[in-house]
């Protein structure tokens, strides 16, 4: 059931979408956005200069989800523009492990996603053959090769200006008439008197927005606004940015996304004039402790809460980080190894356990639905996200979906799918190894 006010926290990727789903599908509904930065918010996981926009996902659900999203997308007169369809290569070490398997199943799917079009496949078996990939035919490998030594290129894949996209996405939202926004920093979640039922949601100059729903939409920022414990995990991953020149963006203009699975590197093409490389390693924790979200309990709980370029502006990646990508550029883009960056950031995301998001409404509370846990794979899905945000709203969203999208599947003993893996291991406390921008 939809309810006559609805109150999204969060403005990014799971909180614009349903803003627009709402406003296309209830316009009496009133909607009101709070986030504290105006679309596209700087520090959010949905902001950036590139998102992947891919569809070879194992799972055949995200699949047919990613290719009915891309479809959406490239026909889409506002976001198109910043959709580049360069491909996205995927390489391992050629080892036999789990990496060997989401590589061969990630091939697999992009095989099937290119039926009738052999042309949009390309393949590499030997590290030579991965390095020409990016750096062209006549080019030789200066590293032994041990880590980027096969490898496959999906050209239906590419990558997305995501904060360019992100501001179309809020002009379209505000194109409605039932949907409104509010700058400010949300406090808590305002609950009846001894009671675990919302009624508002209280913001940090002590104001309070009165709703029927409150939609938590908020990343990596959720879990301060409810208790998340077992269901998502807030941590960092490491980002960086190499300028180039404008030769040098000639030379590599024709190189895919590239991805070592068995390192987690990625590796993005020339844009704007910079290259971007980012690790998907096991990340970095910041520990908080913080009152408790559950409005029936006084003692404080201890959270992991982003620190981002906003309240830390001289904020530098660790240097084991800096170290990892460096050591992987030596071989495959050997003259960006020791090139200084230009800036860095550590980009908050919303780690569920099987990678599976969360739209469900909270167990332990009334009127008050999820919406996040994208686990590093949700933007590309933003065209559809809200529409099933209120598909499960109305109580019609596909089945299958329900359940793979609940607490429920979160709380089961599950592994994560690979629709995105990163690294394993724990993540490191923040604050004992970030470090301040190198004059």
């Amino acid at each position: 059931m939809v309810p006559d006010s609805v109150c999204i926290i969060g403005a990014g990727v799971f909180g614009l979408s349903t803003a627009i789903g709402l406003g296309r599908r209830y316009p009496q509904t009133k909607v009101t956005v709070i986030d504290r930065l105006e679309p596209p918010v700087l520090d959010g996981t949905s902001v950036d200069t590139t998102r992947c926009i891919r569809v070879d996902y194992k799972d055949p659900i995200y699949a047919e989800l990613a290719r009915e999203s891309m479809d959406i997308i490239t026909k889409d007169p506002d976001v198109s523009p910043f959709f580049h369809q360069c491909g996205m290569s995927f390489v391992y070490d050629g080892g036999n492990d789990k990496w060997a398997d989401i590589w061969i199943n990630g091939k697999v799917a992009a095989e099937k996603a290119n039926e009738g079009y052999p042309d949009r496949m390309r393949y590499y078996n030997s590290p030579q053959e991965v390095y020409k990939s990016i750096h062209g035919v006549d080019s030789k490998p200066v590293a032994k090769g041990t880590r980027w030594n096969k490898g496959y290129t999906n050209y239906l894949n590419g990558f997305i200006d995501a904060e360019k996209s992100m501001k179309a996405y809020y002009e379209r939202a505000k194109t409605f008439d039932s949907v409104s926004f509010i700058f400010r920093e949300v406090d808590s979640i305002v609950y009846g008197p001894g009671s675990r039922k919302a009624r508002g949601v209280k913001l940090v100059d002590g104001s309070i927005v009165a709703t029927d729903l409150v939609i938590v939409a908020a990343g990596a920022w959720s879990c301060k606004l409810v208790n998340l414990d077992g269901i998502c995990k807030s941590s960092a991953i490491e980002v960086a940015w190499y300028k180039v020149t404008k030769e040098e963006e000639e030379q590599w203009n024709k190189m895919a996304i590239t991805t070592n699975l068995s390192t987690g590197i990625n590796l993005f093409p020339p844009y704007n004039g910079e290259i971007k490389c980012l690790r998907r390693s096991p990340g970095y924790k910041n520990t908080l402790q913080v009152p408790n979200p559950d409005p029936t309990k006084q003692e404080p709980v201890k959270i992991s809460y982003p620190r981002t370029v906003v309240d830390h502006p001289t904020d530098w990646i660790p240097q084991d980080a800096e170290d990892v990508l460096r050591d992987n550029l030596a071989e495959i883009m050997p003259a960006l190894a020791q090139r200084p960056f230009d800036r860095t950031k550590l980009c908050w995301l919303t780690q569920t356990p099987s990678a599976n998001f969360v739209i469900d409404y909270h167990p332990d509370l009334e009127g008050v639905l999820v919406a996040t846990g994208g686990s590093a794979h949700a933007w590309k899905f933003v065209p559809i996200l809200g529409d099933k945000v209120v598909d499960y709203m109305e109580g019609t969203l596909d089945p299958t979906l329900k359940d793979m999208w609940s607490f429920a599947e979160k709380l089961q003993i599950t592994s994560d799918n690979g629709s995105a893996p990163r690294m394993d291991g724990e993540p490191q406390e923040l604050g004992e190894v970030v470090r301040k921008r190198p004059n």
